[in-house]
């Protein structure tokens, strides 16, 4: 038995009853159920983000432990050295690793702190200028060396130009390093300073 069968409609009119209804539901589903059927993958795209990024936060957790060993081993690096002595360590580390790598440095200077920018709040920077004549590579094994060490040193500025004569390069390099600051001594507590005794209240004669 139809729905359309206890209003007394006569045939013609149920099929227009029935067409009125189809009419109004594909209306119905135009305006509010098509629309968002783009939402669904909005939220398939949004929820896969959600776990790439959850996964790469947990990968980065995971490596915490390496991330704190890296921390006290830079916390430990110029620990022993004075800042005095700093340009000067510089110079012994540079002028070492030119001997091994036959670099032939044909002047080298002290950089002022003045002159490099330093941003850091935990090392101090100190840099040398040096001038050199060497071959390609040499030069590149020089840098290499320089850059895998523990000294954390880097190129801060390279200005090179070729020697035709001698198929080498003549040119001079800004080398930085980085020490780490010797912690300020804590102020020493002093004792709490104590105000002089009050005198005995004195007994008023009648």
């Amino acid at each position: 038995m139809s729905a359309t069968s206890g209003l007394n409609l006569r045939p013609q009119e149920r099929r227009v009853l029935v067409v009125i209804v189809t009419v109004l539901l594909l209306v119905l589903n135009a305006l509010f159920i098509w629309p968002h059927f783009k939402d669904w993958r909005k939220q398939q795209d949004t929820l896969a983000k959600a776990r790439k990024t959850l996964l790469a936060y947990q990968q980065e957790v995971t490596q915490l432990p390496q991330y704190q060993a890296r921390l006290q081993q830079l916390e430990g690096m110029g620990s022993g050295v004075l800042p005095a002595d700093q340009a000067l360590q510089l110079m012994r580390i540079v002028q070492n690793q030119a001997q091994e790598k036959n670099v032939a440095i044909t002047s080298i200077r002290y950089v002022p702190s003045g002159a490099v920018a330093n941003t850091n709040t935990y090392f101090d920077e100190q840099a040398v200028s040096i001038s050199i004549n060497t071959g390609e590579e040499e030069l590149v094994n020089f840098l290499v060396a320089l850059g895998s060490g523990d000294s954390m040193i880097r190129v801060r500025d390279m200005d090179l130009h070729p020697d035709p004569p001698q198929y080498k390069l003549n040119g001079t390099i800004t080398l930085v390093a980085s020490y780490q600051k010797n912690a300020p001594p804590r102020p020493a507590s002093t004792p709490a300073r104590r105000g002089p005794h009050p005198a005995p209240p004195t007994k008023k004669r009648p």
